[in-house]
């Protein structure tokens, strides 16, 4: 009788002592050189542990600077600390309606509802019930809020959100996470007034700040001597050239890893590292495409390669191209959630006759 297919895959030589300390979703015990952002963010909920409302806050800045796994570790080890608070983290790419994120919060906070057969008015209702009866102040995160903006969801949602706070007097706390810094502008402004929200920048990790979060987390996801010297420091530049996404070197060590279990290498080398980087290098686009509508396939047809161009001449030649009317701030949130899906790479200038310019390039590849 011939072996079982597995068999042969259990023979290999192991370099992982646990993968799963490179998986996207792992929170870490300890983030290295994020003391003062993880102090700001303290500093805005500790509120809570008195009894007293927590202060809003909005984490901004590129992909991979640490911002998700921020928010997650800080409302851990909050949730440790005191019972006063528990946190729901709401992914509003999985998320991006006003109804299925109301469902959500009506579950979490112990009053479930159905997200099929009930309106959002009901939904709503049912949060505003379920928050009478708690006896926790929850802590809600929005991650990839421009999801959320984009589909023309947000400001009502917050305004609901904000409405409970208003008539019931319950005490909650709203973390909203972007790579975009002006997305809060795309809000209604009676929403971005009563939000208020703490602002806190996360800037791109440099090569050294890289290699030491490898190093950290290859301390513990590998077996002792299974990587190769050069292969962290490698990861760590191959990232930095990319942006400084400290989840590009996780996910190369990741991949890299079971590339050298799967040739039966007894370390993972440089040139593992090499083999994988290509596949990751292209995710972003391969990952969205299937996901583009028309008009984002458009303004990605319309940016020349290897140049910028203004935000003002993409529209016009959007505009005339389309043979749509669709207004700036719409045309904008198609723009960032380009950016959003890694496609597109906008920067504002003060160059020019009128002064403070958006501009706009394809992601780098």
């Amino acid at each position: 009788m011939p072996n079982n297919v597995f068999e042969k895959s259990s023979k290999l030589n192991p370099v992982f002592k646990d993968e799963r300390f490179l998986y996207p979703e792992f929170v870490p015990e300890r983030l290295p050189h994020r003391d003062s952002e993880i102090d700001a963010l303290v500093y805005a909920l500790k509120p809570v542990t008195e009894g007293k409302k927590p202060q809003n806050v909005f984490l901004a800045g590129k992909p991979g600077t640490g911002k998700t796994v921020t928010a997650k570790f800080v409302l851990k080890e909050l949730e440790e600390y005191s019972d006063r608070a528990k946190f729901l983290y709401v992914n509003c790419f999985r998320l991006n309606t006003r109804h299925s994120v109301l469902t959500e919060i009506s579950n979490f906070l112990g009053l479930p509802i159905s997200r099929r057969g009930t309106s959002s008015d009901e939904a709503l209702d049912s949060v505003l019930q379920a928050f009478k009866k708690i006896s926790f102040t929850p802590i809600i995160i929005f991650d990839e809020l421009d999801q959320l903006v984009f589909q023309g969801e947000a400001s009502a949602l917050f305004y609901d959100l904000l409405r409970i706070f208003e008539f019931s007097k319950a005490r909650f706390g709203i973390v909203i996470i972007s790579n975009n810094p002006e997305i809060l502008q795309q809000l209604d402004s009676r929403v971005r007034s009563s939000l208020m929200p703490e602002t806190i920048a996360f800037e791109t990790y440099n090569p050294q700040q890289l290699k030491d979060i490898l190093k950290e987390r290859a301390q513990f996801a590998f077996f002792p001597e299974a990587v190769e010297a050069d292969a962290i420091s490698v990861a760590a530049a191959h990232a930095a050239k990319l942006g400084g996404d400290a989840r590009v070197a996780i996910e190369c060590l990741l991949k890299a890893g079971r590339l050298a279990e799967k040739q039966n290498a007894k370390k993972v080398s440089v040139a593992h590292l090499k083999e994988v980087f290509s596949g990751i290098e292209n995710r972003a686009m391969q990952k969205a495409e299937p996901f583009l509508s028309e008009h984002e396939k458009l303004i990605l047809s319309l940016v020349p390669p290897n140049e910028k161009i203004s935000s003002g001449s993409l529209y016009k030649k959007f505009s005339l191209k389309s043979g749509q009317k669709i207004s700036q701030r719409r045309f904008r949130a198609f723009v960032s959630a380009l950016e959003k899906k890694g496609l597109l790479e906008c920067a504002f200038t003060e160059k020019g006759v009128r002064g403070r310019t958006r501009m706009i390039a394809l992601k780098a590849k």
